[in-house]
């Protein structure tokens, strides 16, 4: 699957979590005086962010958004509008691409639901068939700029990147980044608030993307293994960092997997960042992880596959979700 992607950052719902952000300013670790401890977390999260796939498959409408015909002439409007002015990608924002007030209270709808709602949408039908790597690339950076703030997301600065195989040589181990290759995504969450991705072109076979409620995560874990609910909220996990520093900054990073702070819970987890620290193991930087972690990380897994959405995404697709609430898998 050919993908363009980027990372935006939303308005805090959570304070904020991270000071003097550097160029990669996505991977932070926590702030560790504000943790709390697993006995002050809650025995269960309620409301629309706790969802099943069942549900979700019964009612699609709750999630997936068809651009109209009147909103696809104001995208493409705005898109040759910047084109016509001779503005850079980094110049995209609200104020460059505009939009009429409805259609700007209709990505404000998208917004609430994806902080305060069921956690994710796919925005379906823009015609990227019809334009060129460019100018989807203005479309996609454009709505975005209605939905958050743009965050680097590789220590280079790019604001977008490609989800195909770069074939670039690098090791799972060493500082590849998995989106650069042709391997499958485990489940995961991302470093930015919310995470974004276009569909440029649908994938011959494979592709699939899975999503699941971390909140419902939760739940069933807290009914089923509390013992690996447990392990997941302490601070003891560390990340690799695949080389994504700025100066000064350690390769690593250590954090909990789920938070909660002010009355929200939030999850923080990527089992291939987690379990890729084999070099760091070796030249005794990290402590080896207990056999109890071992299973966390093995459950956590299976619970993922358990309890997923999996959809398809079409070209033209815009799927975004915000990162303490979903997980997402891709599958190649």
């Amino acid at each position: 699957m050919s993908t363009a992607s980027t990372r935006a950052i939303a308005a805090p719902t959570q304070g904020n979590w991270g000071r003097g952000l550097g160029l990669c300013s996505g991977q932070r670790e926590p702030e560790y005086d504000l943790l709390q401890p697993f006995d002050a977390m809650p025995q269960e999260v309620s409301g629309p962010t706790v969802w099943t796939k069942e549900e979700l498959d019964r009612d699609t409408g709750r999630w997936l958004y068809h651009f109209t015909e009147e909103q696809i002439r104001h995208i493409s409007a705005a898109v040759h509008e910047i084109e016509a002015g001779g503005l850079q990608l980094s110049e995209v924002n609200k104020s460059t691409f505009k939009l009429p007030n409805p259609f700007v209270d209709f990505l404000d709808r998208i917004r609430d639901q994806m902080i305060n709602g069921i956690g994710f949408s796919v925005l379906r039908g823009l015609p990227v068939d019809c334009w060129s790597t460019r100018q989807a690339s203005i479309a996609y950076l454009g709505i975005g700029s209605y939905i958050g703030r743009r965050l680097s997301q590789n220590r280079q600065g790019h604001m977008l990147g490609h989800i195909k195989d770069l074939a670039e040589g690098k090791e799972v181990n060493g500082e590849g980044r998995i989106y650069r290759t042709q391997k499958s995504q485990t489940y995961h969450t991302d470093e930015s608030d919310i995470v974004g991705l276009l569909c440029l072109h649908q994938a011959m076979e494979g592709g699939e993307s899975q999503v699941v409620s971390s909140h419902n995560i939760y739940n069933t874990l807290r009914r089923e293994r509390p013992d690996m609910l447990r392990q997941l909220c302490l601070p003891q996990w560390f990340y690799d960092r695949k080389g994504e520093t700025s100066e000064g900054e350690k390769e690593w990073m250590r954090k909990p997997g789920y938070y909660f702070y002010k009355g929200k819970l939030s999850m923080k987890w990527d089992s291939y960042y987690v379990g890729a620290l084999q070099r760091f193991w070796a030249a005794g930087l990290l402590p080896q992880y207990t056999d109890s972690q071992r299973e966390a990380i093995q459950v956590m897994e299976e619970m993922c596959r358990r309890l997923s959405l999996e959809m398809t995404l079409q070209q033209g697709d815009i799927p975004q979700l915000p990162s303490r609430l979903i997980f997402l898998g891709i599958c190649c």
